[in-house]
Order: C-alpha cells, then sequence, then structure tokens
C-alpha cells in the first residue's frame, strides 16, 4: 500500500516508492527497506487529466525513457504518475527532476 509519507511531488511528476512490509511473524516483521529483489519495479501511470489517449501514452513514454538513462536504488517499487505538464517539459530538465524525486522518495522509506 502506498502511504502519504513516501510521496514526493514535483511540478510534473508525482512519485511514490516503497518496499515491502512484513507480515509481524517471528522472523522480526515490520517495514524493511526494499523487496528482496535485485531490480526496482517501476509503474509509470497517467490519468485523464493529462490528455486524451494519445497524449497519456506520449507522456507514459517520455517518463520511462527518462527513468531509462538513470540509475534506481535497487530493491525499491515505485509508483510514477505523470502530470499535465510533462508533455511540454524540457527532457533533461524532466530527467533531473525524475532522478531528484525518486531518490527523496527513497530516502524517506524506514531502514530496518
Amino acid at each position: 500500500m502506498l502511504t502519504g509519507r513516501n510521496v514526493v511531488h514535483g511540478a510534473d511528476v508525482v512519485v511514490h516508492a516503497t518496499g515491502r512490509t512484513g507480515s509481524g511473524d517471528a522472523r522480526g516483521g515490520g517495514p524493511r527497506r526494499g523487496t528482496g529483489l535485485d531490480v526496482t519495479r517501476v509503474a509509470v501511470v497517467a490519468g485523464r487529466k493529462v490528455g486524451g489517449a494519445v497524449q497519456r501514452n506520449r507522456a507514459k513514454r517520455r517518463l520511462r525513457a527518462a527513468l531509462a538513462g538513470g540509475t534506481l536504488p535497487a530493491g525499491l517499487d515505485v509508483v510514477v504518475v505523470a502530470r499535465g505538464g510533462v508533455l511540454t517539459a524540457d527532457f533533461t530538465s524532466l530527467q533531473a527532476e525524475l532522478a531528484g524525486l525518486v531518490k527523496r522518495a527513497a530516502s524517506r522509506i524506514p531502514t530496518p
């Protein structure tokens, strides 16, 4: 579940980052950093406020391309939500904003 403390807002995107939460059993449950995987799973979504289907798909393609160029912390689940400005933003500024937001969101996940 995505909680408010792991959400960071930018001008053009909103980033949610989370690790898995434990079940509270004898193995030491509770929140922990990361999913236990070697990769970061990313979902990119764009709501209807972004525009029609063509604009939403273009926004998602731009965000995926911006994420592909950078390095993401391993073992996180990241959801990137596009806003309307993502269509007109300069690509290099979009990359920089997205990298900063992912880094900030990842730093808010509690460590074990």
